[in-house]
């Protein structure tokens, strides 16, 4: 579904094929996307929210082994009006977001291949609002992968009028468990945190000799990931700042990687 993750949108224009198919368009909101699917359905009718877990068997999971198959479940939540439904997903890795995986279509969806890109789909109208469809992980290492998602609430009216889209702000993120992060040099010079310890705000510090693509994790002490972030790392220095407010007190290791290295520190959430 950069699993991330990887990534929907959809443009009914009285067909209800989906946007890809339609207008050969990417509207997941992602990196690649010219827009998302509120660019039509724009009357904020029904106010959906979108919401995509990545499962294998039946377990929710934060991070995939090469070649394993996987659960994608996007979600549109809306009010009581809404009829029908749709979404479109991508799932890219890489500086260069590079497509990662490959879909299986499932009743209702459809692949639609965009500059290189697969997407996953509506093919028609949906009475439900719970999409699943299969995600295959790449046969190698590539990272983390971002998954990219936008959908819509629909009155079920031809064309777009009179419904609500909603998007990913940030992406569902999957790290690469292939990679043993404990085992890899160091990713970061001088990283730093502060406040720390940290009631709400955390401000993350760190220099890198190159641009990358990296994923930010906070685990508890029982080693548990309780934040994830796909971040750009610009060459140089950079900075970043993450809400802890909803986390409980304790101590936790903050770790920044990409494939090839890792760095961590210690937080201390008060």
């Amino acid at each position: 579904m950069s699993f991330l993750l990887l990534s929907a949108a959809v443009i009914f224009l009285g067909s209800s094929s989906g946007p890809g198919a339609v207008q050969g368009q990417d509207r997941t909101g992602g990196p690649l996307a010219n827009g998302f699917c509120g660019n039509c359905h724009a009357a904020n009718a029904f106010n959906p929210t979108i919401d995509v877990k990545i499962f294998q068997g039946g377990s929710e999971v934060d991070g995939y082994m090469p070649g394993e198959t996987y659960t994608m479940q996007v979600t549109i939540n809306a009010d009581a009006g809404a009829q029908v439904y749709g979404f479109q997903a991508v799932a890219l890795s890489g500086a260069d977001n590079v497509q990662a995986g490959s879909w299986t279509e499932a009743m209702g969806t459809q692949v639609t291949t965009l500059s290189d890109r697969d997407y996953i789909e509506h093919n028609q109208r949906s009475d439900s609002n719970v999409f699943e469809v299969e995600w295959t992980a790449p046969s190698t290492s590539v990272g983390a992968i971002s998954f990219w998602s936008a959908g819509i609430a629909a009155n079920n009216a031809q064309g777009s009028g009179g419904d609500g889209a909603a998007r990913l702000t940030d992406p569902v993120v999957l790290a690469d468990l292939s990679v043993g992060t404990n085992d890899l040099p160091e990713l970061a010079e001088n990283l730093k945190v502060f406040p720390n310890p940290v009631l709400d705000e955390l401000s993350v510090q760190l220099e890198v000799e190159q641009a990358t693509d990296a994923q930010v994790i906070l685990y508890n002490s029982l080693g548990q990931p309780m934040l994830q972030r796909a971040l750009r790392l610009a060459s140089g220095l950079n900075q970043e700042s993450f809400n802890l407010s909803n986390l409980p007190a304790g101590h936790y290791t903050l770790e920044v990687s990409n494939s090839d290295a890792a760095s961590r520190t210690m937080v201390l959430k008060k």
